[in-house]
């Protein structure tokens, strides 16, 4: 990654953890992001599949708070702003490389995410 800045695709592949994370907080659709299937149709297409996710953000936070988890929903849907790529929109297409690149931002966020729920 130049520059140390992360790619967008990568920022895509946090983008879509944290969503992941707001979506289980909330117990909505059944957990659909966290699916397999789900996390590759990202990978390969993250406009399509991340945006509409990210329109019901508020959403998954306020079902998470009503069910008692609105702290970490919070954090969560705080952190969505840093996360953003650099571009206008999202990318509607990612290469093979750059597919790679979302999985090891997910996983990076992921992890963040679950250590910064440790920490409370």
């Amino acid at each position: 990654m130049p520059n140390d800045r992360p790619s967008d695709a990568y920022r895509c592949g946090q983008l879509y953890a944290a969503l992941e994370a707001l979506q289980t907080l909330a117990d909505v659709d059944f957990r659909s992001l966290s699916r397999p299937e789900s996390r590759q149709k990202a990978a390969r297409r993250p406009r399509p599949e991340i945006q509409p996710r990210l329109w019901e953000s508020g959403r998954y936070l306020d079902k998470a708070r009503m069910k008692g988890r609105g702290p970490a929903a919070g954090a969560v849907f705080r952190s969505i702003p840093g996360l953003m790529p650099s571009t206008r929109h999202l990318p509607d297409t990612l290469s093979d490389d750059q597919q790679k690149e979302f999985e090891q931002g997910r996983q990076a966020q992921v992890e963040a995410i679950g250590e910064e729920s440790a920490d409370r």
